[in-house]
């Protein structure tokens, strides 16, 4: 069993209707990517026990809150007012800053870094390996954004969809139902890619363009204004 690392002081508020108590820290927490926690410190809210581990280096930072049946594990931090609740998972080495909220069965996962002002994980989406969210973007559905791939802006990406590679959605770009944006391809403006539509390459596609079908964009093609193009086309 675990060494106790952190009890729940007497310190409490009421969120969303949910008593949460402050943490704080038995021990010092050392961590070679983030600052020294003593033993001591007071950390962050949680529901209970079942929200932070006691194994690993995670923590629960500053006025952020877990709750519900999320959890947060291994070397995971969940700092500012960040929020994470119902059934939502951070793992790994995972960082959820600002005032990001992970909902839903939503695992946060790896090196990746949710961090922004209105950023939302929901549904059964997953972010791993060095992917990031930023800004007010919104991942949920299925949709998966892996490798050093990154949602900023006021993007939206769900369905099942996939995002990997260095591949990068920002603006207010939409990326839905089982599309696929990946190497170090752009979607950004406000265009929209859809059903089984795969952005690759370093292709850019952006203004108001709408990508469906099974429609396949790839190499240094670049896309802009406002034409609809859906079918099997293949550019690039």
């Amino acid at each position: 069993m675990s060494q106790l690392k952190y009890l729940l002081t007497n310190e409490s508020i009421t969120f969303k209707g949910v008593k949460l108590r402050r943490i704080r820290a038995l021990k010092d927490i050392r961590s070679d990517f983030d600052e020294l926690i003593q033993s001591g410190c007071l950390g962050g809210w949680i529901e209970s026990e079942e929200n932070l581990s006691h194994a690993g280096l995670c923590w629960v930072h500053a006025d952020a809150k877990v709750y519900g049946k999320a959890q947060v594990s291994g070397d995971a931090r969940v700092t500012d007012q960040a929020v994470v609740c119902g059934n939502a998972m951070i793992s790994g080495q995972a960082l959820v800053a600002g005032q990001s909220r992970i909902s839903g069965n939503a695992q946060i996962t790896g090196l990746a870094k949710i961090d922004g002002k209105q950023v939302s994980v929901a549904g059964r989406a997953w972010v791993g390996d060095y992917g990031q969210v930023r800004g007010s973007a919104c991942v949920m559905g299925e949709a998966k954004v892996g490798d050093c791939a990154c949602v900023s802006q006021m993007a939206v990406v769900t369905g099942r969809t996939k995002i990997s590679g260095n591949a990068h959605i920002s603006g207010a770009a939409r990326v839905q139902n089982k599309a696929t944006v990946c190497g170090d391809a752009e979607v950004r403006g406000h265009a929209l890619i859809r059903g089984r539509a795969t952005v690759g390459g370093a292709a850019v596609v952006e203004g108001e363009m709408i990508l469906g079908g099974a429609v396949n964009v790839a190499g240094n093609a670049i896309l802009s204004g406002s034409e609809r193009i859906v079918g099997s086309a293949r550019i690039g």
